[in-house]
């Protein structure tokens, strides 16, 4: 199940779901942690072959001498310690759909033998000369940029071309802060009776602390937070304390509470320490969250100018407030200051 209030990802669901009635194999990149394999699983529950196993193998996790046997099965005696024949990946994923998780790790001598399999749609056991058949439908993915791992001599053109007939980019948590709410939320309730009390949310400052954090290890890294925090509170709502994040220049703010930042909206359990405000707008309210927020960076840009005193006074971090202007402005295709 993939959690989200973002609108891209809402985007990037959908498309999944259109890929996966087809056949066609799926290239699913992205930094690590942000669900690669999440999608992977909803391409293969979309398509025809649902009914059938879906394999996964992690290439990065094998060593390149046990890779062919993996992938493709070898015969009793193929090789020391082959006491048994044993299937490969191809054999079990077999009408189903075969996963190449981390594929940029394949070495470069077995990327010439996978390839082949995928062209000839054959293969043979190690140990055997006798060819099978397989009707797999590949999806793979990778944190690396594969267009630099083929200037680099690390990964081949024609590999790439073949598995790349569906590209899907998944975004960096750190570009989709919205989703961080209701994920924080979840992982609560996986983790909720792991410690001493019963945990029920988190506090405001907690919340604005995990807005604030860059998540080089997007939604992985989170679901780990929260489980230590799980784990570590001695009350039912987590503080900033317990998340155990780094510091950074905003930590007395976000230990002083406040609000959620960015306009994210706050599920239950959530508990928001932040003074009563004034109406909203009516206009507001009949708008899209997305566009309420540019409208407000614009405003800012122009009353303020430089982008530093802008994230200051919108109360997130100068990088967050560079890649809502950069996505706006790839959303829109102009040149508007924010847009």
């Amino acid at each position: 199940m993939i959690i989200t209030q973002s609108p891209k990802i809402k985007q990037l669901i959908k498309f999944a779901q259109r890929a996966g009635r087809s056949s066609a194999p799926v290239l699913l990149t992205g930094e690590s942690g942000t669900g690669k394999e999440l999608f992977a699983e909803l391409i293969h529950h979309s398509s025809p072959r649902s009914s059938k196993a879906m394999v996964t193998v992690n290439c990065a996790a094998l060593p390149e001498n046990l890779l062919e046997s993996e992938l493709f099965g070898h015969e009793k005696g193929a090789f020391s310690g082959a006491v048994a024949a044993r299937q490969g990946r191809f054999e079990l994923a077999n009408d189903g759909t075969l996963m190449l998780d981390e594929v940029s790790e394949i070495p470069i001598a077995s990327q010439a033998k996978l390839l082949r399999v995928l062209e000839s749609k054959r293969f043979e056991r190690v140990g055997n000369s006798t060819p099978i058949d397989h009707d797999v439908r590949i999806i793979a993915a990778s944190n690396r940029d594969l267009q630099r791992e083929i200037e680099d001599g690390n990964f081949r053109l024609d590999l790439f071309h073949r598995i790349n007939v569906i590209e899907i980019v998944i975004p960096p948590l750190r570009d989709r802060i919205g989703d961080i709410p209701p994920l924080a939320m979840h992982f609560i309730g996986q983790f909720k009776n792991e410690g001493d009390v019963e945990i029920e949310g988190l506090n405001s400052a907690a919340m604005k602390a995990l807005a604030r954090h860059d998540w080089p290890g997007n939604v992985r890294e989170l679901r780990n937070v929260i489980h230590r925090a799980c784990v570590l509170s001695d009350s039912p709502r987590i503080s900033v304390e317990h998340l155990g994040l780094p510091e950074s220049a905003d930590s007395a703010e976000q230990r002083n509470g406040g609000g959620v930042p960015d306009g994210a909206q706050v599920p239950d359990g959530v508990q928001d320490g932040s003074e009563p405000h004034e109406p909203l707008p009516e206009r507001w309210l009949h708008t899209h969250l997305e566009d309420v927020e540019r409208q407000i960076i614009t405003a800012a840009i122009d009353r303020f100018g430089n982008r530093r005193l802008v994230a200051e006074k919108l109360g997130v971090s100068p990088r967050t407030l560079t890649n809502k202007i950069k996505r706006y402005r790839e959303s829109s295709g102009d040149d508007r200051k924010a847009a």
